[in-house]
Parts: structure tokens; C-alpha cells; sequence
């Protein structure tokens, strides 16, 4: 059916043909409301009578239509038309884009795009791509047909009339059912798609999902880079054997600058299995985005990140999530230029754990918290990259025995930000429920004979950390213990000592397997990771949240530096042969503020690890510290306001607290000995120490509202923690709670000091009397302040949703506050807020951070 010009399609005026396919034709038209030119397809007459063809049609408008990204076809409008003479015919409208196919472009470089462009439309394809898959909805036949390069080299992905919608979706109204009940032309036994590019899963008939447009994604990279098709065979027939047991050919020689990290990217995609691909689009496009940074051989220029609107509580710019994930990329590839070598062995965006090497080396047991789930163990040959799942989940490795037995901790838990406690249990890598035996152990490691354990396990009251070796034979304590390993030879057993359980600085620790101390390393301000060389004669050591350096430690306490380069290193384990396994990544730290109602928010970081720590009561000033690189000794405390201008150093030191004319803070110094209270001026003035000598200071304190006192938590020598006020113009700290109640929430009358207690939260009288329960607690309720009118924060609730309740502490009585929601970015981790009394305005923290896994040769 050829539409004349000068036709009129509702308001629109037909000017020319622009092309024809199977779905239909296309047609440049004006739109005279809006001056302006767009696109419009219509259905051949000859297919009205098709009810699935009509179907396919109206689904691929509907699908498009429920989607707005710069890199999918904008659709404008859907309608019918009833012309004068003849049946009526839908059409869609769209956005009318002035460029040509992917196919056109690749029929004019038979030996593939510059690397440069194929990189910059793949992360484009990768971003459509994601937003399609984050609505629900599949592809399914992408191929350079499908996917349109404009005059401004923007990529828009075209076609989705064989899209698939997910049941669950949430699309609404009559878009969702439309796209919903296709069920005929998606389950298993119905195949939809062009040859070429379909997934093994779509050749089979079988049910498909965003991993099959993963695969085609995968096809298409290819054959922009090589200019061959990745799987073409004489028949069609031929082609579909291909996709299911051949691998495609690699790049010819020529193409140079291919590097081997984009080539681990396009067979990554192209996995048989859907489980060994990459899991999401959004994935893809961090790699891609990290390959962008590179500049051997001038080949590779920067590609933008795609740009979010930030929205409620937590919302991050995906921006920053991009830059942070590419960075350790490139980082590795820039260092393998040399001596060592890496080898990456995930690709999945999300949390690493503990990861060892199998007794032969051949393979990697590691465990993962991929796309936000639970905790699981998985494995894979160390040479290739990706892992299987051993259907051990909500579990974390500890180590593997020589005979190849697991150690495993069972539900874990975090009980700061650095002990992550759980039931040890022992398992098999050949199937089998591991076997529970002893709860709250943090760390393992399986002496030579490959059957005793040693163990360190936490003592709950006082909270103390004990090796044990054998079990049930103390060795040492320490108010935080990690890194447990035994030497080769069984003789000697190494572990990270921290100064307390709530920060990573620490020192490593040498002592005989009879619990005789051997030797002590240097104090640094963060010591994760710990292995023992391949020769057994050092232990090797890094900083993960200091820098890139690996260390080595003989048994006499001396040092070396094994490699030092930018990023962040984890040491997880070597193999007798030498190779090492290093998690390599990024974290950054940042803070934002949500005020006027949250009609305005704004982040404040300030360098690259900004740990939020309060803000004042009108909402206008924040008080953190810096604890990455870019802080001077370790830990600097700032304030800043929260208008954006430059943040003001006060001091050094974690903060506890600004007072409420903004002139003086408490912070926390780290001391040989014990942990110092500090009041330090913003301005002009003295500081001075405020906990007594020997006393161990925690960063829990507030200042009272007259600015002459505070109260704080700490613990006299050989006690537990408990609260104090004290006099700032001198004077004894006076206890106001027992030992082991502490807390330091003071009401806006100043009459109660809000703490925790054994039994439960309870309200103490600042000037001594008796004590008040705090009424209407909930199990997972933590305290977040006071309001004006005397009532309590309470925020409880995953970091997904978190729930703030106003509590009316004396009463019970509760009523909602906000329910904040965290944003859908595998990598942020989000922290409690502080609220200002009047609830107009709130901050909170939040965590950037993503790790790959790699093996690495050549260090020694």
C-alpha cells in the first residue's frame, strides 16, 4: 500500500517514502501543530487481516512508547486512520532520525569500525539496552538492522515488535496488557527472531530473557569490530549449529588494536550459557566505559557516561557510579603493560568477599553478593572468567582444605563495618547442605593436615575476638581480629590485629602455632588481606581502602613493597606456582543533603572518602572527616556548609559532633594507647583533650545546648563503655549510666540523654535520677534524634526502604515519618540519615564501591 504525498494521516501530511519493511512502512510526514517533521509507520494494507502481524505491531509501538531513553526511537503517537476508500490502518508516530542502518555503515568497512567508534556505539547500545531491561522489556531481535546511527553518531535502537514484556513489569494501563499477553509468541516452543543473531536459548524455543539480547548485543560488537558476522553458516540451518556448539572465529591479526580486555568483553557476551554472560546491560556499559579511559595506541578516546536525575533519599548520579566502576579497569590494564600480568576473573557488578584458590590451583572458590543478593559461593577455572554458582547461598567462604573440604560461615552478619560474623560450617565443592558446627566466627584457615581449623570466634560480652587453635584453645585476643592464615608448614599462623573493632587500621600480626608471639608489622590506617609467600618466608599484606601496594613481611617484622600502583588492592590468596589473586576496585564516600521538604538536595562531598558524621540544627552545616587518600595523617575532620562552599578543616580525627553555635567540635583522635576525645575550635582558639588520660574514647558524644557541656560515651581502664557529661570549663567527667548503657541522644529540653542498654533504649536524666524506658521500640529500631516537640527519629527497614517513624518516647505512640528509598544502583550502599530537629531537611552518606577479581603473575 503506497500512501501518496499530500496524504493526511490525522494531523500529520505524508511528504515522502522513506523505506519498507516487514513490519511495515515508513513515511516522512509533517506535523503542522508543531512544525515539525516526523516518521510514520503504517501496516500494509495487506496485513490488516493478520491478527498476530497487527498484534506485533501495536506491541512494538506499546513497548517503545513505555520507553524514553536517548538511545531508544522516541514514539510520539499511536492512532488508526480510516482513509476515504479502503480499511483502516494503524500507524505509529516517532521521532524522524536523519543518518543510516548499522547495516549501511558496516557495508561500507567490510574489515570492521575503527575500535574507537565500535566501543562508543556499544556503550551507547548497552545504555538503550539497560533502560529497555530495567522496564521489563526484551529486545529480542537485535541486529544492525535494528539499530540506527544518526548524523551526530547518536545510536537509537529501533524495532521492538518482537519485544517481550515481563509479567511483572508495573507498566500500566492498557500498554501493560497489550504487551502482557503475548504468551503465544514468547514461551518455550515458539522461536522469534533473525538468524545470526538469535541466543542459544531462542534457536532451542525456550522461554528467553535480557540475556538473550545480551548474546545478540555480543554479535553485533563483534561484527562491528571484525566486519564478519560472529556465527554464519551456508544454510540456515548451519548458522543455528554454529550459534549452539561453535565459538566465533578470532579477530584477524590485523586489527591490533583490539586489546585483550575488549576481547574478553565480546566472548563474555556471547556465552552459550545465559548464567555465564553478563547479567545485565548496565554491566556491560562499565566495562565498556573503563576500555574508554585507555589510550594505547591512541585508539580508544573517552566515551560520557550516561547522566540520571538524581531523586529521593539516596539518589546518586549514575554518573558517579560509572566513574567509580570504570576506574579499576583501566588501572589494571595500564599496569599489565609490564611485570605483572592480569588475568580478570569477574565481570559482575557487586560485592566481593573472601576467595582462595582450589589445592591444585586449576580453580577459584570466591564468594559474591552479584546485582545486590545474599551472599553466595561460587567457582571457576582459573585461567577463564565468570563462575558457577555451588548452590551455597546466604553463606561466605573462610578456606579450603588440602583435601578440598570447605570452611564456611552460615548466614553472616555484619556487626560493625569491618566483622562480619556466622555459623562455621564444613562443605564439599561436589554437592551435599554444609554441616553447622560453631557460631560466631569471623575468620579460618585449615592447618596443613587439611583437618584441624583454627579459628577466631567472637566473644559476645565484652565484644573480644579470640584465635583459637585448636578450637577451644586461645591463642590471643584482640577487640578485632582478621586475616587468619597458616604458614605451609603449619609452624607459624598470621592474623590482622585492629585497634578496635569499628575501623580497619591494623597491624599484622606472626605468632608460632603454639601461640608465642613471632613478630609485629607497622601500623597502618588500613591492613586487610594477608597470605603467606609461595617460599613460606614472608607473609604478603595490602591496604584495600589506603592504596595499591602489595607488601611483604618476614618473620623478623621487616618490610618490603612487592608493587605499588593507583586503585585499591585486596590480596586474597596465592597459589604454590606464585600466582597471586588479588580484589582490585574502587570505593569513594560521599554525602548528601535533602532540604526545603526534599524540593532540594545537593551532594557535598568533599575529597574521595567523606564520612558523614552530623549536621547542625537549622540544616546548614555538616560536620565529617576524610578518611581515603586525599586525608592528611590518615583521618581530617571538616566541617562545611551545605550551600556548597569549600569545606573548612578543623583537625584531625573521626567527628563526633559540632556544637550549635558552630564554634568548637568533638573528634576522636587515634592514640597509641587508647582513642582520645578532643574539642577542637572551628575557628580561632585552643584545642584540647577532654577524655581523661588511659580513658578510651569512642565517636559517640553531643554537645548540651548552653554549649557548656557534653555528653559522651567512653570506658575507663578495665571497664565498659558507659556515658558521661562533663564541665568544658573543667572538671571530672560525672557517669551518668551504668557500664555497658551509652548512648548520647540529648533532648531539646536537655532533661534526657537518649541511650542503648542491655534491656533495651531507656532515657537517663542528664542531671541523675531514675531512668526512663523508652516505650514503643521495635525490634531493628536505631535512634536518629529528637524533634522539637520532644518526640524521637526512629528509623528501621532495609536500606531499600527505610522507614522513619516520629516516637513519642514516653507514651508509645509512633506515627510515619518519611519512607526513604534507595536507588536501584548495584555498588551504593547507603547509610543511616541525621535529621534536623524541625524534619525540613536530612543527610546521609553513602558508598560507591564495586571489586573484580584477578589473578596476577609475575610479582615475586
Amino acid at each position: 500500500m503506497a500512501i501518496a504525498p499530500g496524504t493526511r494521516i490525522g494531523p500529520y501530511e505524508v511528504l515522502s517514502l522513506v523505506g519498507a519493511g516487514g513490519m511495515g512502512e515508513v513515511y516522512r510526514a509533517s506535523d503542522s501543530r508543531l512544525g515539525r517533521d516526523v516518521a510514520i509507520k503504517v501496516l500494509p494494507a495487506a496485513f490488516t487481516a493478520d491478527a498476530d502481524r497487527l498484534h506485533r505491531f501495536e506491541q512494538e509501538a506499546r513497548a517503545a512508547a513505555a520507553l524514553n531513553h536517548p538511545n531508544i526511537l522516541t514514539v510520539h503517537e499511536i492512532g488508526s486512520h480510516a482513509p476515504p476508500s479502503g480499511p483502516a490502518f494503524p500507524y505509529v508516530v516517532s521521532e524522524l532520525l536523519e543518518g543510516r542502518t548499522l547495516r549501511e555503515t558496516l557495508a561500507e568497512t567490510p574489515k570492521g569500525l575503527p575500535v574507537r567508534k565500535a566501543v562508543d556505539y556499544a556503550a551507547q547500545l548497552t545504555h538503550g539496552l539497560a533502560a529497555a531491561h530495567e522496564k521489563g522489556i526484551v529486545h529480542r531481535d537485535l541486529k544492525p538492522e535494528n539499530i540506527f546511527v544518526t548524523r551526530d553518531g547518536r545510536v537509537k535502537i529501533l524495532d521492538f515488535g518482537l519485544a517481550k514484556l515481563k509479567e511483572d513489569s508495573g507498566l500500566a494501563g492498557a500498554g501493560a496488557t497489550m504487551l502482557a499477553t503475548q504468551a503465544g509468541g514468547t514461551g518455550a516452543g515458539v522461536v522469534l527472531g533473525t538468524v545470526g543473531y538469535m541466543s542459544p536459548e531462542q534457536v532451542r524455543a525456550q522461554p528467553v530473557d535480557h540475556r538473550s539480547d545480551i548474546f545478540s548485543f555480543g554479535a553485533v560488537l563483534y561484527e562491528m569490530l571484525s566486519g564478519a558476522r560472529a556465527f554464519k553458516g551456508a544454510t540456515a540451518a548451519d548458522t543455528i549449529t554454529a550459534i549452539l556448539t561453535a565459538e566465533p572465529a578470532d579477530v584477524p591479526a590485523d586489527h591490533a588494536s583490539i586489546t585483550p580486555a575488549l576481547d574478553r568483553i565480546v566472548r563474555h557476551c556471547l556465552e552459550k550459557a545465559a548464567e555465564m554472560r553478563f547479567q545485565s546491560a548496565r554491566d556491560i556499559a562499565f566495562n565498556l566505559e573503563a576500555l574508554s579511559t585507555m589510550s594505547a595506541t591512541g585508539t580508544i578516546a573517552a566515551v560520557a557516561p550516561e547522566r540520571r536525575r538524581t531523586t529521593r533519599y539516596l539518589a546518586l548520579g549514575a554518573v558517579a557510579v560509572a566513574i567509580v566502576a570504570a576506574t579499576g579497569l583501566w588501572r589494571f590494564v595500564a599496569a599489565s603493560r609490564g611485570n605483572p600480568v592480569f588475568h580478570q576473573v569477574t565481570f559482575r557488578h557487586g560485592e566481593l568477599d573472601n576467595a582462595r584458590f582450589t589445592p591444585d590451583g586449576q580453580n577459584i572458590v570466591y564468594t559474591a553478593s552479584w546485582e545486590g543478593a545474599p551472599p553466595e559461593i561460587f567457582t571457576v577455572p582459573a585461567n577463564q572468567n565468570g563462575g558457577r554458582s555451588l548452590g551455597i547461598q546466604n553463606a561466605r567462604l573462610l578456606a579450603i582444605s588440602r583435601t578440598g573440604e570447605l570452611a564456611i560461615a552460615l548466614a553472616p552478619r555484619k556487626l560493625t563495618p569491618f566483622l562480619i560474623v556466622g555459623t562455621l560450617a564444613r562443605g564439599s565443592m561436589t554437592g551435599g547442605a554444609p554441616k553447622a558446627e560453631i557460631e560466631n566466627v569471623a575468620a579460618a584457615d585449615y592447618a596443613p593436615d587439611g583437618k584441624s581449623l583454627a579459628i577466631v570466634r567472637v566473644v559476645p560480652d565484652p565484644r573480644i575476638c579470640q584465635l583459637e587453635y585448636p578450637i577451644g584453645t586461645v591463642l590471643y585476643r584482640s577487640p578485632l581480629l582478621t586475616d587468619l592464615r597458616f604458614s605451609a608448614d603449619g609452624t607459624y599462623v598470621a592474623v590482622v590485629e585492629h585497634a578496635g573493632s569499628g575501623n580497619d587500621r591494623g597491624t599484622a600480626v606472626i605468632l608460632r602455632a603454639t601461640g608465642e608471639k613471632v613478630a609485629t608489622g607497622p601500623l597502618r590506617e588500613s591492613q586487610r588481606g594477608l597470605v603467606w609467600s609461595p617460599a613460606g618466608d614472608e607473609i604478603w599484606l595490602t591496604s584495600p581502602l589506603a592504596d595499591a601496594r602489595l607488601f611483604g613481611m618476614d618473620l623478623k617484622g621487616r618490610s618490603r613493597e612487592l608493587l605499588n600502583m593507583p586503585g585499591r588492592l585486596f590480596v586474597r590468596d596465592v597459589a604454590a606456582d606464585g600466582r597471586v589473586l588479588l580484589d582490585e576496585g574502587d570505593t569513594r564516600r560521599g554525602i548528601v543533603v535533602v532540604s526545603d521538604n526534599e524540593e532540594s538536595q545537593r551532594d557535598v562531598s568533599w575529597l574521595d572518602y567523606s564520612y558523614l558524621r552530623g549536621i547542625s540544627k537549622d540544616g546548614r552545616t555538616i560536620i565529617f572527616e576524610e578518611e581515603g587518600k586525599g586525608a592528611r595523617d590518615g583521618s581530617g575532620m571538616f566541617v562545611r556548609n551545605v550551600d556548597g562552599s569549600p569545606a573548612v578543616e578543623v583537625g584531625s580525627g573521626y567527628g563526633v559532633a559540632l556544637s550549635d553555635d558552630k564554634a568548637w567540635t568533638l573528634s576522636m583522635r587515634f592514640a597509641e594507647a587508647e582513642n582520645e576525645l578532643w574539642l577542637q575550635p572551628v575557628g580561632a582558639g585552643q584545642a584540647r583533650r577532654v577524655s581523661p588520660a588511659g580513658w578510651a574514647a569512642t565517636n559517640a558524644g553531643q554537645f548540651f545546648a548552653d554549649g557548656k557541656r557534653i555528653a559522651f560515651v567512653a570506658r575507663e581502664p578495665n571497664r565498659r563503655n558507659r556515658t558521661y557529661v562533663q564541665t568544658l570549663a573543667g572538671g571530672a567527667p560525672r557517669a551518668i549510666t551504668d557500664e555497658g548503657v551509652a548512648g548520647a541522644l540529648i533532648s531539646p529540653d536537655q532533661h534526657w540523654v537518649a541511650v542503648g542498654s542491655p534491656a533495651g533504649p531507656v532515657l537517663v536524666p542528664s542531671e541523675g535520677g531514675p531512668t526512663q524506658p523508652i516505650r514503643g521500640v521495635t525490634p531493628g529500631d536505631a535512634m536518629r534524634g529528637w524533634t522539637d516537640d520532644g518526640q524521637l527519629y526512629v528509623a528501621n527497614g532495609p536500606a531499600t526502604l527505610l522507614r522513619i517513624d516520629k516516637l513519642n518516647p514516653f507514651t508509645g505512640k509512633r506515627a510515619l515519618w518519611r519512607e526513604l528509598r534507595a536507588p536501584a544502583i548495584v555498588g551504593v550502599g547507603p547509610a543511616l540519615p541525621f535529621i534536623t530537629p524541625d524534619g525540613r531537611t536530612y543527610a546521609y552518606g553513602y558508598n560507591l564501591g564495586f571489586s573484580d577479581l584477578y589473578v596476577m603473575t609475575g610479582v615475586r
